[in-house]
């Protein structure tokens, strides 16, 4: 857009003395021509750019009409550059320069070291997610209702809904929006929209409620552990399973241990039966439960359910 163009070359002028048509042009993307539209513009609204000739030649704005160049410090920047980087690694958008270009114009930031790399994207080049993080972007820009075919603990069902934001949490996204068949503001995990649909309807945005994160399946139940917990469940593995499960629970819940002991210790605390069971079956024969005896029980008699189901 023009007026983003605009903002850049203001910026770009403000943290430099002065700069060449060229240099402009290559910074903003655009031709040389549209530079000179842009500072004859920008004289028109009042922005004093004035010419430089010579070798060392180029644009510069009036020194006192200048603002301070130290808005932002290296640290800012790199701080907002590795923000920035995460978006664009689930993005449509392929180059975020125009961006960086308004808040850290000068060459020397350009490039600014991170100790932070974010990539949210998959592993898997047939990335169906980013399409539809895409997908639902663009419906909240455009305020478009969207038809989701939606999978939850009551079953499937058909839902309008008013999307708002997109939110990432414990390794999952979820569509924050107003559902018109509930009456309520509600998160919807995208692993569970089986299709989805943008309308042409519109909608007037409504009055923001605060986002609620709570536990919303068993995925999430490790987040709600708070220590120390009356009651713990004990879980023993084979070592050759330890990094498939560190990947699954994360290491803080794993027992130190004797090197040479080919089996590992894991220990957790309760806090829901019936969630605890289920988390326990996701890792199917890799751990055995120890303890509590009720939960022993409780995975034993899930098996058992699980068996005859399979031998009938």
């Amino acid at each position: 857009m023009k007026i983003d163009r605009l903002l850049s070359l203001v910026n770009l002028l403000t943290e430099n003395d002065r700069m060449t048509a060229k240099g402009l042009s290559e910074r903003l993307e655009v031709s040389k021509r549209t530079i000179y539209r842009d500072i004859e513009t920008l004289n028109l609204a009042g922005i004093p750019i004035i010419s430089y000739s010579g070798i060392r030649g180029g644009y510069g704005i009036v020194e006192g009409y200048k603002v301070s160049k130290h808005i932002f410090s290296t640290e800012d920047i790199s701080t907002i550059l590795t923000g920035l980087s995460a978006i664009q690694s689930i993005s449509s958008s392929s180059d975020i320069s125009p961006l960086l270009a308004k808040i850290a114009p000068t060459t020397s930031l350009q490039q600014p070291q991170s100790d932070l790399l974010i990539d949210l994207s998959s592993w898997f080049t047939l990335n169906e997610g980013k399409n539809k993080l895409n997908d639902l972007r663009e419906a909240i820009a455009m305020q478009r209702i969207i038809v989701i075919q939606y999978h939850s603990k009551k079953g499937y069902s058909e839902r309008k809904v008013e999307p708002y934001k997109l939110v990432f949490k414990a390794s999952h996204w979820y569509l924050y929006g107003f559902c018109l068949k509930r009456k309520a503001f509600r998160l919807f995990k995208l692993t569970r929209i089986q299709t989805y649909e943008l309308l042409d309807e519109g909608f007037e945005p409504r009055p923001l409620e605060a986002i609620k994160l709570t536990i919303d399946s068993e995925n999430d139940y490790l987040e709600a552990m708070v220590l120390p917990a009356s009651q713990q469940v004990v879980l023993t593995y084979d070592q050759k399973d330890k990094l498939y499960l560190i990947d699954k629970l994360g290491a803080e819940f794993f027992e130190e241990q004797d090197k040479a002991s080919a089996v590992g210790t894991i220990v957790f605390p309760l806090i829901d039966q019936e969630k605890t069971v289920d988390f326990i079956l996701r890792f199917q024969d890799k751990v055995r439960v120890i303890e509590p005896p009720i939960i022993v029980e409780a995975v034993k008699s899930k098996i058992e359910q699980m068996y005859f189901l399979y031998k009938s």
